[in-house]
This record gives structure tokens, sequence and C-alpha cells, in this order.
């Protein structure tokens, strides 16, 4: 089984995937909508907002073949999946029917060319974020000489993914890689202040 993406149309991420663990049983298919806990100040208070990872994107862990695909998309409320099929890939295919001149191309070759998987190396550091509500917490952070080190907490032991940490928002900005393309999100960190010397958080 492999991990894919579906786009769903904003604010109906939770609704669909609850459909679609309705239809399969977990062995067939299982789904999630990554979220993630962040502070925001709202009228002088500081309040814990729990917010999608991606909005609109719903993680799919199945075997995807046609009659699955269409299944999942009997719900309207899904726009497409994330198949990545880019001009490299409708070359490939245009390679493979030309040297296949004398029969259509297999069934296999067209699944592999229009569903694309989410590269596990990936998809592992998002699911290592993610506690088993499919939420990214808060972690304790601090810097010693400019470098950051986490003492608890999900970014633990990703601290190389950690591009910038703002003390007045409480946040980090990391660095994560999703089909290909690199994004930065924020994530809620909690300012620790352990023994011993260190410098202010910019």
């Amino acid at each position: 089984m492999n991990w894919y993406i579906f786009f769903v149309k904003t604010g109906d991420e939770l609704c669909v995937k609850d459909w679609l663990n309705n239809t399969f049983d977990r062995e067939t298919l299982y789904s999630i909508v990554p979220k993630r806990i962040v502070p925001e100040k709202k009228n002088g208070k500081l309040l814990y907002v729990e917010k999608n990872l991606f909005p609109s994107y719903i993680f799919v862990k199945t075997v995807m073949d046609f009659s699955t695909y269409y299944l999942i998309k009997r719900n309207s409320k899904i726009i497409k999946m994330l198949n990545y099929l880019n001009k490299e890939d409708l070359t490939c295919h245009r390679t493979i029917a030309a040297h296949n001149k004398q029969s259509a191309v297999t069934t296999v070759d067209k699944e592999e060319l229009y569903f694309k998987k989410i590269p596990e190396e990936e998809m592992s550091i998002i699911l290592k974020l993610l506690n088993q509500e499919e939420e990214i917490n808060f972690s304790k952070v601090y810097t010693i000489e400019s470098k950051v080190y986490v003492e608890s907490g999900p970014l633990k032991g990703l601290e190389g993914i950690i591009k910038k940490i703002n003390k007045h928002t409480r946040r980090a900005k990391v660095l994560v890689s999703l089909m290909g393309d690199q994004r930065i999100i924020e994530l809620g960190i909690e300012l620790i202040e352990p023994v011993g010397s260190r410098e202010l958080i910019m």
C-alpha cells in the first residue's frame, strides 16, 4: 500500500475523510487529514488553534488502481487526485505506446503513469510529526550559538528541517517536501531556557 493525495473543496476535508473511512475497510483504504496546533493572539489573548497542515489535501493509503480510483471519485467534493502527470510522464507514455504499436499499453503501465504515490522519504517525515490524533503538537526548543535544539516534541530528531524560529509568534518555520515540491510550514513551539548560557531566539 502506498500514500496518495486527493484535492478536495476547502472546508470539506474532514467530511470526505470520514466518508472514505466509512466506505472502505481499513485494510483496503485509510485516509488522514494532517493538522497542526499553532498559537494565535486574538484580542490580546493567546489561543491555540487547530489548522489543516495542507489545506484541501486528503492523504489516502491504499493499493491504487483504476477501480479504487473511480470508487473514490464518486464523492462530488473530491476535485482531483494529485497524480503529478507531467510532461516527462506524457513523453514516457508516448514512448511506451510507440514501442507497442501492435498492442495497447498495459494497465500496469497506465497506473504507474496516472497514480503517482508520495515518495516514502517524504511521507515518513510527515507521519513522524503526527501524533495519534493526526495532529502536530508543540515542540520544546532552545538555541545555543545560533543552533536550534529540540528537547522534546514532534520535531525531536528533525532539527535539520527547522529553518527559522520566531519567539514572538512562538512558531517554527519548517521545510518539508511533498510530491517533489518544497514547502514552508509553520509549527507551534514552546521556548524553554535550560540551565546554561543561551542566546535570544530571533
